[in-house]
């Protein structure tokens, strides 16, 4: 058989695989040059098809040759019609097509498997002292397949390490390169549920949670079957924060409380290891966030003040460790979230003040960290709610009007970040709420406006994010609010029955989500209020009824929660005054 009949032969049995066959082609390139050329070729293409770049310097070191005795071939390289000029490193730097690429780095994988873990461990070794982002993004990529298990640590380390520190488009890169390790299948084992952590990691944090169910049990999977606890514990926060997405509170609060168990265990077992205490720090967050759904304030607050004790001794020990004031500045904004739901808004205020001065300190040592960006908007509406809470309107316009600023400008930088959209939803709700008590309603619906149609395009978007659902929910609350406030009834009467719609399907995935029945109640009260409108008091008597049986059930299970009782108390009180009314007109 011809050199061209067998690549046909071949390329035909590769048929719908453009890697194998992109790496077929390459083949022939090579064996159609002159017999002695054919394996100093090989040898120098197997180094190229490695690296995602090379120079003359990068394949010396990969294949352990003085640069110079490498020229010729780097010349030669570029010849090929697979080759192309690769700008960003050097300025004679070059790298294989992709698919070429990826192509070959299988073919010498599955064919000569020691060679493609030597030439990997070469090439982490170039990048080993480059401690720039991009240097440790090569690093690890090569480690973990020329080094299986030396990586699996390294990664988890890295992956801890910018967990705080690291800017987006970094973790973002990161995530690109192992997904080219998963997808084409070159990592197993310990390599491969780190891996699978790290990018899930990424997404995470872009909001795509709810999407990751099938690899969230994977990398448990992975993690039980390999006795990895570190990951195992990763594994648990992560199914946690999948089924919390999903509307699953219960199932969040079981995983978030395995991963604490395990994290407990790994602080306590490793004591002098910073590291573990931080992410001990944060398990206490999480299972504090599930307490807090499920309406048990004053646990979720323990959880949350442990948090913040581990946090804050990390911080004092070194406050130039930018990874452990991030982590406090977290803990803080925690601790005041739930202070103020249980009322003590001195204690809310002392905590976002600190949250707000942290994050304004981080943002200053490094003002173009979009993540960081993010945080001291988070800390703006933080201050903002108990300034609202407490009357300080324009001091809560100004906190507000910072916090949709950065906001937005993050939703315009990356607007596939669906985390990001739904920051600037509630940035805008929460400047439309200034304008409802200043009684500016036109501007106050233009912004609730804004909020709800990015609150739209998320829930259609991910569907299965019960967290989207909620942010649509409530900003149908806050249009219908608005519209009956303004004397558009028909307004009103649409967004509240979707906030109504929306709210009892939440309730009836998850009983237990207390966040939820405080929603189904207001949607009854809301649409009680409209019916007031319209001068049907019987159906207003009704549905104000069906409110305050929720608002009882919430009232008996946590009567630590000021907000609730006080509900409870307006939807009593106007039950008593349609009571009078329907009396004098003699209605039932």
């Amino acid at each position: 058989m011809t050199l061209e009949s067998r690549l046909l032969a071949e390329i035909k049995a590769a048929q719908g695989d453009d890697q194998a066959q992109a790496a077929i082609v390459a083949e022939f390139f090579i064996n159609g040059r002159a017999e002695s050329d054919r394996q100093p070729m090989r040898d120098a293409f197997d180094a190229a098809a490695v690296l995602h770049w090379f120079d003359t310097a990068l394949l010396g070191c990969v294949l352990r040759t003085p640069e110079s005795a490498t020229e010729s071939l780097f010349d030669t390289l570029k010849t090929l019609p697979f080759c192309e000029p690769y700008g960003a490193e050097t300025q004679d730097s070059h790298n294989i097509h992709e698919a070429t690429r990826l192509g070959w780095r299988r073919r010498l994988a599955a064919t000569v498997p020691e060679r493609f873990s030597a030439l990997s461990l070469a090439a982490s070794g170039c990048f080993c002292e480059d401690q720039t982002p991009n240097g440790r993004l090569h690093w690890i990529y090569h480690l973990l397949c020329g080094n299986p298990e030396a990586g699996a640590s390294a990664l988890e380390a890295l992956n801890r390490d910018w967990s705080n520190t690291a800017r987006p488009e970094d973790k973002s890169v990161l995530a690109r390169y192992l997904e080219e390790l998963e997808s084409t299948r070159l990592v197993c084992g310990r390599a491969r549920l780190w891996t699978l952590l790290a990018i899930t990691g990424v997404r995470d944090s872009r909001g795509e949670t709810a999407q990751l169910a099938d690899v969230a049990g994977e990398c448990l999977r992975l993690a039980q079957e390999t006795h990895d606890e570190a990951a195992e514990a990763a594994a648990q926060s992560l199914l946690g924060s999948v089924s919390e997405a999903q509307g699953r509170i219960d199932q969040a609060h079981q995983a978030f409380s395995e991963c604490l168990a395990i994290r407990r265990r790994l602080a306590a077992r490793e004591s002098g290891n910073t590291g573990r205490q931080l992410e001990l720090a944060a398990a206490h967050g999480s299972v504090g966030e599930a307490l807090k759904a499920q309406g048990q304030l004053k646990a979720a607050y323990v959880a949350f003040a442990e948090g913040r004790a581990i946090s804050q001794r990390l911080a004092l020990r070194d406050q130039e460790n930018s990874s452990w004031q991030r982590e406090l500045a977290f803990a803080l904004s925690r601790v005041g979230d739930v202070s103020k739901d249980l009322g003590n808004l001195d204690e809310a205020q002392i905590n976002f003040d600190a949250h707000l001065t942290l994050s304004r300190r981080l943002v200053e040592q490094r003002p173009g960290d979009a993540e960081w960006q993010r945080e001291l908007a988070v800390a703006y509406s933080r201050i903002g709610d108990v300034l609202l809470v407490r009357g300080g309107l324009e001091a809560a316009q100004a906190a507000f009007a910072k916090n949709l600023a950065i906001s937005r400008q993050l939703a315009e930088q990356d607007p596939n970040n669906a985390a990001w959209q739904k920051e600037l939803s509630v940035a805008y709700r929460n400047v439309g709420r200034v304008w409802e008590e200043q009684g500016r309603l036109d501007a106050a619906q233009a912004d609730f406006a804004e909020s709800l149609a990015i609150s739209r395009r998320l829930a259609e978007q991910d569907p299965g994010n019960a967290g989207w659902q909620r942010e649509l929910a409530v900003a149908y609350n806050r249009f219908g609010v608005v519209s009956l406030s303004q004397g558009n009834l028909g307004l009103a009467q649409a967004a509240f029955a979707e906030y109504l719609s929306i709210s009892r399907r939440l309730t009836e995935q998850d009983s237990t989500n207390a966040g939820w029945q405080q929603q189904l109640a207001m949607a009854f009260a809301l649409l009680g209020r409209l019916e007031i409108a319209r001068r049907d008091l019987e159906s207003a008597f009704a549905l104000f009824e069906q409110s305050l049986r929720v608002f009882t059930s919430l009232v008996d299970r946590a009567p630590e929660v000021t907000q609730w009782a006080r509900q409870k108390a307006n939807v009593e009180g106007a039950l008593a005054q349609l009571r009078s009314e329907l009396l004098v007109t003699g209605q039932p």
